[in-house]
């Protein structure tokens, strides 16, 4: 429209086509599957000679709406945020939504304090991914906007949530190793410092299969019930800690456990294979051992959990799990629009499914 010129509104083309506002406006927003074939033909005619377009913005304030999700990541420190903030961007925008996009890690209490000065971003609801545990009493829950919380900490039943088959996934993965004949499956990514210091495999493991929520934590879970399934014990001197889940940490986990064989270090050797605890720790670990002259998949095969688009040009490309994070990220978005729209169910828990996805990092 050129600047100055009026705009075109619904009375014009009411006026144009002969018919009243209430027609045009059932034509415009889709209610006219009882309106015949040819009154349609006619508003649809009359809006298109005028150039008629919706007026968005006015729509938004007349339904309190402003079709915008939010979204919330801790920060971009791992590959996976970006793979998730652009995969949900996608699906919002397929669902006729713009999209926010807010870090929280630079909040005091994180995402405790980001969730109150989400309101002031006005959008009609929030899709929040929770990287570590999130209390009852939480301020997240308190709020009075649409939420959704993913990520693998719980929601207390308070909001939707949508989660990864965690576990299930490193079972699998690792089940698929030993059964194709690896003897020594190690595990990068183990989230706690006892791991550190193997002593009590038993109370370690303890531990470790008492956990009901944390990523790092679930998939350890799963690495150890492959074992269990086959009759098999892991191999603790193998379970290398991290403090995040970053392709830094998995060089120094590599790099580590090279040391530990070179050293025959309480007559270690290296594992022939390893389940990590995701993509960015396998693309890190590859780094290391290509490094300390080691051949992947020859002398020891690596695995990663999340299929980030860079696994498939890692060197070896990364043998992965797939948790389908574009069904994941469908239904968090499809969640949180329900609940924009009214939905008063009681929350639900949703889970993603898994693929492997078999490459050069593997024999």
């Amino acid at each position: 429209m050129a600047m100055g010129a009026r705009r075109i509104t619904m009375k014009d083309v009411a006026l144009e086509a002969g018919v009243s506002m209430k027609t045009v406006s059932n034509v415009v927003n889709g209610n006219d599957s009882q309106m015949s074939a040819a009154t349609k033909a006619h508003v649809t005619k009359a809006i298109a000679k005028l150039g008629y377009s919706v007026n968005h913005a006015a729509q938004a304030l007349k339904k309190g709406r402003s079709g915008v999700i939010g979204l919330a990541v801790p920060n971009f420190d791992q590959a996976f945020f970006g793979y998730f903030v652009d995969t949900l961007s996608k699906a919002a925008r397929e669902r006729g939504y713009a999209i926010i996009i807010s870090t929280f890690g630079e909040f005091e209490g994180r995402i405790d304090g980001f969730a109150p000065a989400a309101r002031k971003l006005n959008a009609d609801g929030w899709i929040m991914f929770a990287d570590m545990p999130v209390r009852a009493d939480s301020p997240v829950f308190t709020q009075d906007y649409p939420l959704v919380l993913t990520g693998d900490y719980s929601s207390h039943g308070l909001c939707d949530m949508v989660t990864m088959p965690n576990a299930e996934a490193a079972r699998h993965v690792t089940g698929w190793l030993l059964d194709r004949g690896a003897t020594d499956v190690g595990f990068i990514g183990a989230p706690m410092p006892e791991a550190e210091i193997p002593q009590d495999p038993d109370r370690l493991e303890q531990a470790a299969m008492s956990a009901t929520e944390g990523n790092a934590a679930l998939r350890l879970q799963g690495y150890i019930q492959a074992f269990r399934s086959r009759g098999l014990a892991p191999d603790w001197r193998h379970i290398i800690p991290v403090e995040r889940l970053t392709g830094a940490e998995g060089v120094r986990a590599a790099f580590e456990l090279v040391h530990r064989a070179s050293d025959d270090v309480a007559g270690t050797a290296l594992p022939d294979a390893l389940v990590c605890a995701n993509d960015a720790l396998a693309i890190g670990v590859l780094s290391a051992l290509t490094k300390s002259h080691i051949d992947v998949p020859g002398d020891i095969q690596v695995t990663g959990i999340d299929a980030l688009p860079d696994g498939e040009y890692a060197i070896p490309p990364l043998t992965t799990i797939d948790p389908r994070v574009d069904q994941y990220v469908d239904m968090a978005v499809d969640a949180l629009i329900r609940r924009i729209d009214g939905d008063e169910s009681a929350p639900s828990v949703y889970t993603s499914g898994f693929r492997l996805i078999e490459r050069d990092s593997t024999r």
